[in-house]
């Protein structure tokens, strides 16, 4: 069900590792918006870090409140959206973000995201995974995520590390804002 018809918001989606978070941070600050991270205010709703959210209470109880927190900000207009990497694959998540504003995702291979991801141990979905079943991990992931990822309004895949300036002033073109 559409909670708005004015679709002002610009959702930043693809897999952890991409870069939503320092895109959407700096893409607000070139166009003047308010940035959000779904998965900050997830963690604020909780009063926990998400890791601690998939330990104590699971994955089913972070998507319930990823759904609800993922409602709210789209009743807001004109703001900029980092949304977790697996929030588009609810449907009604996905009707949602859809009918209030412009979807991008933002991708690298895996291999990559692997290396971006190298240093983060506080990743619930790949816990107890290292080399390559790590990057096993992430291929299946990445497939089970691609169909979802791909219905987006706009998908970048970058083969190389590109700066988080030059992605925010990419999309800041292409959404003349």
């Amino acid at each position: 069900m559409s909670t708005t018809t004015d679709k002002t918001n610009i959702y930043l989606m693809g897999y952890m590792g991409c870069g939503k978070s320092h895109v959407g941070q700096q893409l607000a600050k070139f166009s003047h918006r308010q940035h959000l991270d779904t998965d900050k205010l997830i963690e604020k709703k909780a009063k926990m870090t998400i890791p601690q959210i998939f330990e104590q209470k699971g994955e089913k109880e972070f998507r319930a409140v990823e759904k609800e927190i993922v409602h709210q900000v789209a009743l807001l207009q004109n703001h900029i959206i980092s949304l977790g990497g697996g929030a588009v694959m609810d449907p009604e998540n996905w009707e949602t973000i859809s009918n209030s504003g412009r979807t991008i995702t933002l991708s690298y291979p895996p291999e990559i995201i692997m290396s971006r991801l190298s240093k983060k141990e506080n990743r619930p979905l790949l816990n107890g995974t290292q080399d390559q079943t790590r990057l096993n991990r992430i291929k299946t992931m990445l497939e089970q995520r691609q169909p979802y990822y791909q219905r987006a309004d706009l998908v970048l895949h970058f083969n190389q590390v590109i700066s988080v300036d030059d992605i925010a002033k990419m999309l800041l073109t292409y959404c003349g804002v």
